[in-house]
């Protein structure tokens, strides 16, 4: 007989007798022990090759660590909420959805009847200016873009119609808004932005805080003259409250005159007023930010 398989004979001894003295033990002794086929292999194998046994143990080991170690490295980190300030992006289920806006067919106009009106520190010729940073159409760009970010078209006229005459100022913005009507039918929101005189407001600038930044305040001017008052009305209240809505604190005044600021052009006319020329620039394009957003899902309600 040779010695490899005097080995074999001595290994199948070994192995029938430790299985028949733990089953007699794990019955006699400790019968909560429970020794299933793979654990049993194990242990005839430490006895005769303990050396492998100790190398299969170590891998398993390393195999556990590693397994634990990629567990806390891919864990999901807790991060913080971004604050919404007048400069984020504002992103909804709703928005993500849209098509990029079409400004070829625009679903709002802004035009400025009284174009060169100024705020705080452009203080030149009664806050009224020619250039355009500093005034109501810098407010009116922040609002295009916010608008354009939540896939509204619009279309944003700067023609200045308070220069030379301002008594005439109404006249000649109604023939540009007209022709924007009949170049874009598309346009049911239409905007004629202003500011306010700061002599209405105790020659103060009005503002109110949203999330942590202070903003002008806003006003919206219905004229009582106009056919459609009660439609016009309507809508300013929709939006004002929508502006309370979504920002505490931001809704602003209703005011109604015994005019007609060319709002029977159409039923979902604004003249709104942002701030006074008391307020900073800086506090007014907030203002046009937040401002657009309300309009935006006041749009997006009536699709």
């Amino acid at each position: 007989m040779n010695k490899k398989t005097l080995a074999g004979i001595c290994v199948l001894c070994f192995v029938v007798s430790t299985y028949f003295f733990w089953q007699r033990l794990g019955e006699g002794r400790m019968p909560e022990v429970k020794v299933d086929g793979r654990d049993f292999g194990k242990l005839c194998v430490s006895q005769v090759f303990p050396a492998i046994s100790q190398g299969v143990e170590k891998e398993e080991m390393k195999v556990a660590e590693n397994t634990e170690s990629t567990t806390e490295k891919t864990a999901p980190q807790e991060t913080q909420p971004q604050k919404e300030t007048a400069e984020s992006t504002v992103e909804t289920k709703e928005t993500a959805k849209k098509k990029k806006a079409d400004n070829s067919k625009p679903l709002v106009i802004i035009y400025h009847t009284h174009s060169t009106e100024s705020y705080q520190p452009f203080d030149g010729s009664n806050f009224h200016r020619v250039k355009e940073e500093g005034t109501v159409r810098d407010v009116g760009n922040k609002m295009v873009k916010e608008l354009n970010k939540l896939g509204i078209g619009v279309v944003h006229d700067k023609t200045i119609h308070d220069r030379p005459s301002y008594n005439a100022s109404y006249t000649r913005s109604l023939e540009t808004v007209t022709a924007l009507q009949k170049k874009y039918p598309t346009a049911k929101y239409i905007i004629d932005l202003h500011r306010d005189a700061a002599a209405y407001a105790g020659n103060v600038g009005k503002t109110t805080t949203i999330n942590g930044e202070t903003v002008a305040k806003f006003s919206l001017v219905v004229g009582q003259d106009n056919a459609n008052f009660s439609k016009l009305m309507s809508h300013a209240k929709k939006v004002n409250e929508k502006a309370e809505a979504m920002y505490p604190g931001f809704k602003g005044r209703i005011i109604k005159k015994e005019y007609r600021y060319n709002e029977y052009i159409a039923d979902k006319c604004l003249l709104l007023e942002i701030g006074n020329n008391q307020n900073k620039i800086e506090e007014t394009r907030k203002t046009g930010i937040y401002f657009a957003r309300v309009l935006a899902s006041v749009i997006e309600e009536e699709r």
